[in-house]
């Protein structure tokens, strides 16, 4: 058999271990074919086509799980090897693998997206003339595969443990109130004087909507949780920030929401000893892997700044 006739073999070889090491990444074939834009049945078959030619089982599949058997074990780390070596050759060569082109698609919060992400822009676009960016802005989390996000910044806990999560920054939560409030209600010296003020909160049973603080200035480990009735409510920071700023009441906001209104002296910061620690924000994407010139030059341009903030 001369090099022709083993090229059409050789090819449905890689295609078998790039499916193979998707599947072990994600650990499920349905989120596997999502991000190959594929049928599950299709990465069905070819894992099973794959264990058949080298005669072992790769995964242990049960309704719940689907995990590497040993001798998955060892071939990821083979196959791992070889597309690696592959990768590197094609990189050797290729232009795209350097130079950063196409649609760069980015979800965030609308004041995440207005205050921290808009800024970065010109610099970045400049650097890259090539790339296109489309900004998505959502209150919860989007599903990367079914948007085709390239990257969403979040904060909190990241659910997805398929996703990858690179720390970028830090925000920090603050109760705040217009001047005006404050010299009719009174400031609150503690969270319990919170019962007897107008709360501006976001929507019910949300994970903003709970209000964290030190029982007590200096004990960050005694923490008590309140979920104000709100006087005003929407799952935007934006709009509970304009409310605060006409004096409607006591909001919880991010640094992110607030930091110009503050400097403007429209909003005053209360309890501030009874804050918590600051709040982690993650540059969210699918995985380490086959990532594109344009995501890693974003993801290294935004945590170059933001991480400076």
């Amino acid at each position: 058999m001369d090099a022709r006739d083993r090229l059409p073999a050789m090819n449905d070889r890689i295609r078998e271990l790039a499916f193979f090491l998707r599947v072990s990444e994600v650990e499920s074939f349905s989120a596997a074919a999502r991000s190959l834009d594929l049928d599950p049945s299709t990465i069905s078959k070819v894992i099973q086509r794959l264990e058949n030619r080298l005669g072992v089982r790769l995964f242990h599949r049960t309704s719940r799980v689907l995990q590497l058997t040993q001798e998955g074990e060892q071939f990821l780390a083979a196959a791992q090897k070889v597309m690696a070596a592959l990768e590197e050759a094609e990189a050797s060569v290729s232009p795209a693998a350097t130079e950063a082109t196409g649609v760069l698609r980015i979800s965030s919060t609308a004041a995440f997206a207005r205050r921290r992400l808009a800024p970065l822009l010109p610099e970045f676009l400049r650097a890259h003339p090539l790339v296109r960016v489309e900004i998505i802005v959502a209150a919860t989390p989007p599903d990367l595969f079914e948007q085709q996000i390239d990257i969403s910044f979040q904060s909190g806990t990241i659910p997805d443990s398929t996703l990858v999560a690179r720390r970028v920054t830090t925000a920090r939560w603050h109760l705040c109130a217009s001047p005006a409030y404050l010299a009719k209600a009174g400031t609150p010296k503690t969270p319990e004087d919170l019962s007897g003020h107008r709360c501006l909160n976001f929507l019910p049973g949300s994970f903003r909507s709970r209000w964290p603080f030190k029982s007590a200035p200096g004990a960050p480990d005694q923490i008590v949780t309140q979920e104000p009735k709100a006087l005003a409510a929407a799952n935007n920071g934006d709009v509970l920030c304009a409310l605060a700023i006409d004096g409607l009441g006591l909001a919880r906001l991010a640094d992110y929401h607030i930091d110009a209104e503050l400097k403007a002296g429209q909003l005053v910061i209360v309890l501030d000893e009874h804050a918590l620690e600051r709040e982690p924000i993650y540059a969210v994407f699918a995985s380490k892997r086959h990532l594109s010139a344009r995501v890693r030059a974003f993801l290294d341009h935004a945590q170059g700044h933001l991480g400076q903030a």
